[in-house]
């Protein structure tokens, strides 16, 4: 889950819609940072091995999975705003044409 950890738990939670973009604001019960799910690398770190940058998801409190380089964030203090800017038409051209990158 998205921001939790063996200290950080979530309070409460919203899922909303602006302009058409789907917003979940999040909130939990200390600090939390502004996730760095993106890298300049095209394999990232996970747990049992890599993973392509583009397969990365994360997983939202409603159980909803994004994928990671469709997200943006917004951290301030304890509440996480996470917006879905879905995926572009150049994103969705490279996924097509070059699956390894």
């Amino acid at each position: 889950m998205i921001g939790t950890g063996p200290t950080r738990e979530i309070v409460d939670w919203e899922r909303t819609t602006e302009d058409g973009t789907t917003v979940y604001v999040i909130e939990y019960d200390e600090p939390v940072p502004e996730p760095s799910l993106r890298s300049g690398t095209l394999f990232g770190a996970s747990s049992g091995g890599t993973v392509p940058e583009a397969d990365r998801r994360i997983t939202l409190p409603d159980g909803e999975q994004l994928p990671a380089d469709e997200v943006v964030f917004d951290a301030d203090g304890a509440v996480l705003e996470v917006r879905h800017e879905g995926s572009s038409l150049l994103r969705r051209i490279r996924r097509t044409l070059f699956p390894w990158w």
